[in-house]
């Protein structure tokens, strides 16, 4: 029988392990913060050393051991740090972060092949270094101060932290509390998290009571603030409360007739389950509930796609069905047939509402996307000596899982490019009368059945004499043409355009917005550039919330059918051929005192030429973000959910179409990428299924 774990297990493996280094990415950029003062917050590298130590039980349990190993240093490293034996500074916590990313590398890589490794010694040897070398140096607490049975009881980890909250000069007390043996913990969980609000709680023991029924503990706090201001803030007739200093010992009464507005949160039970308060589960009756507290299900992406695949197929399946009542309806008007309509219409209701509930399922919010954009902020800035804040809003809007994981190399290559090109080092920044620390605005918002995510920097902004200059230089304009602000975009967004002549990490290689913008397309989206020199640039990006089942228009043009998403259509109109104007050779109608643009299907996949002089034709007005365009159909056949399905590897060059559908009658027809064609029709260029 083999050793080796399953592909499910390997599957869950990854699954629990991308949670954790995600977690730990995000609590070391928070503790990399904290490198000018020299301190750190003892719960957040509590966090980031148990979140490498289940990393190291992980790994070893699925026999990973070049993972464990380095999990295992990386543990040993942050546990000295916790003990302050060795100093929070920026070498420390660069070496934490190359241990992260070599963990993520290997990591990814088990997915791939069970036998893939990488060479970690290097980054141990540093480790090592680091351990063998610098010492923080320790305090003693001063004698007599604090009573010796609480001293001889403390560990190590404790006995420093009560050491640290002395070298800072503060008060030092024991909260003594009873509570009753069948509610302890919850009880207990809520006096920490009170007494969290008033400094730092050291140490958590159980203590002899005297009372039957009960159980006893006492709980050693620093603080800044007195006996009385926390006698108060707790408001508690059951609490003994004893300041601690040069042995004399004063006893406080608790105050009276103050309210109470203790929040009761999960989070200090969970730190208590993963070791905060030892011993203290070990009290409880035997009749406990082995029920688990969470109630969170991990589900694999591709499941959640085999059931929306389902759905659509049921989808389909109803609308055959529908079609047939109606095919009855018309030659017979019997009871029989009113009730498969009545059965049909049921039918619809329950599927609206699974389609509803599977579409819920695959929404997460986009936190999780902005928060690895921390650590790329954190690192890109710190390569080139730029100092950077990320203001983050709107991270609970909900997007399509898929989608956020097709969106996470895009932005990260537009936030790199606003660091590298946008940003001026601090100098400059001064002497331009800036702050010193530039800031990169990452908003999100929900606008109809669309995402806006707008990426904006007070850097220097994009200088348009400059693009000229370098288009000039490459060929792409004449020395003597005019560009307006349009046109520089559009440069910008031209394949191969930079504006550096070194290469380096992030420039000069060519592979520019042109990648993002199109990666954009690809999610049926739009990208929307505007800059001021000296002020900034901002970038939105437009996208729908999700790209499996959708409810379209469909359309006929020149003898050919193709869906419109809905979320993307504002209104249809039926014009005279009359009402067309041609303006530089585009042809426009006015619409409520404005000019829209208008795009026939026909000149877009050159089609055989409808007969453009006869009668009525239909326009479907399109819209994404502020940008408006009119496409000209024939016939409008009316609105169906339909499932897009990707045309694959083998027609991916194919601009200007998001995927194929199937209605349900053995049709099959494609389903037009309206942020593609809109991008590429605004800018006056006719795509061409053979370019």
């Amino acid at each position: 029988m083999s050793d080796k774990p399953s592909s499910q297990a390997i599957r869950e493996f990854l699954g629990e392990t991308e949670e954790i280094l995600e977690k730990l990415n995000l609590d070391l950029v928070l503790l990399g913060d904290g490198i000018e003062s020299g301190e750190s917050d003892p719960e957040l590298l509590n966090s980031i050393f148990r979140g490498a130590h289940s990393l190291k039980g992980l790994a070893g349990m699925f026999g990973f051991t070049d993972i464990s190993d380095l999990a295992h240093h990386m543990e040993n490293l942050l546990d000295r740090l916790r003990l302050g034996k060795v100093i929070l500074d920026g070498i420390l916590v660069e070496v934490l972060f190359e241990a992260i990313d070599l963990l993520t590398r290997l990591v990814q890589g088990k997915g791939e092949t069970e036998d893939f490794t990488l060479d970690t010694a290097p980054l141990l040897d540093r480790i090592e270094a680091i351990l063998g070398g610098r010492s923080a140096g320790t305090a003693t607490p001063g004698e007599g101060k604090i009573p010796q049975e609480i001293l001889s009881v403390l560990t190590e980890y404790e006995e420093h932290r009560l050491q640290e909250n002395l070298r800072k000069g503060r008060n030092l007390l024991r909260v003594q509390a009873t509570f009753s043996l069948t509610t302890f913990d919850q009880e207990l969980a809520e006096l920490t998290e009170a007494l969290k609000q008033q400094g730092e709680v050291i140490s958590t023991l159980p203590c002899v009571g005297d009372i039957a029924e009960r159980i006893a503990f006492q709980i050693l706090l620093g603080s800044a603030s007195d006996l009385a201001t926390i006698s108060a803030a707790l408001n508690r007739d059951d609490l003994r409360i004893e300041l601690l200093s040069a042995g004399q010992v004063s006893v406080a009464s608790p105050a009276k007739g103050l309210s109470s507005d203790i929040e009761l949160l999960a989070e200090p039970l969970r730190e208590e389950l993963a070791g905060g308060v030892e011993g203290a589960r070990d009290s409880g009756d035997g009749g406990a509930s082995l029920r688990s507290i969470s109630r969170t299900v991990r589900v694999d992406i591709d499941k959640l796609d085999q059931l929306m695949n389902i759905v659509g197929e049921l989808v389909l399946s109803k609308g055959a069905i529908a079609e047939l009542g109606q095919r009855l309806r018309s030659v017979a008007d019997s009871e029989l047939v009113g009730n498969l309509q009545k059965a049909t219409r049921m039918l619809e209701r329950r599927l609206d509402e699974l389609q509803k509930g599977v579409m819920e399922v695959r929404m997460v919010p986009i936190v999780q996307l902005f928060e690895k954009m921390t650590r790329i902020v954190r690192r890109v800035a710190g390569e080139q000596g730029k100092k950077v804040t990320l203001d983050i809003r709107g991270a609970d809007t909900e997007l399509d899982k898929l989608i956020i994981e097709d969106l996470s190399d895009p932005l990260m290559h537009i936030i790199r490019n606003a660091i590298d090109h946008g940003i001026e080092l601090p100098e400059e920044r001064l002497a331009n009368g800036k702050p010193e620390k530039a800031t990169i605005c990452l908003w999100a918002s929900q606008k109809g059945n669309h995402v806006v995510i707008e990426v904006s920097d007070d850097g220097r902004g994009i200088d348009p004499e400059m693009v000229r200059r370098k288009a000039v230089q490459k060929g792409l304009v004449a020395a003597s043409a005019e560009l307006s602000r349009e046109d520089v975009y559009d440069l910008i967004l031209t394949p191969g355009f930079s504006t550096r002549d070194e290469v380096s990490e992030l420039s000069g290689r060519g592979v520019g917005l042109d990648v993002v913008r199109n990666n954009i397309a690809a999610l049926s989206g739009m990208l929307e550039l505007d800059s001021d020199v000296g002020q900034g640039t901002s970038i939105s990006i437009t996208l729908p919330i999700t790209l499996a089942i959708i409810k379209a228009l469909i359309i006929e043009s020149c003898g050919r059918t193709y869906a419109i998403p809905i979320n993307s259509v504002l209104e249809t109109l039926m014009l005279e051929p009359g009402a067309i104007r041609s303006i530089e050779k585009r042809e426009m109608i006015e619409l409520r005192q404005s000019t829209l643009p208008l795009l026939r299907l026909d000149d877009v996949f050159r089609l055989p030429q409808a007969t453009r002089n006869g009668g009525k034709f239909f326009t479907v007005v399109v819209g994404l973000a502020e940008k408006r365009m009119g496409i000209v159909a024939d016939q409008l056949l009316g609105q169906q959910d339909v499932v897009i399905k990707s045309l694959g590897n083998t027609l991916s060059f194919v601009r200007g179409i998001a995927g194929a559908a199937d209605l349900g009658n053995q049709q099959t027809i494609l389903v037009l990428d309206v942020g593609g064609l809109m991008g590429e029709a605004l800018r006056g260029e006719v795509i061409s299924l053979y370019n």
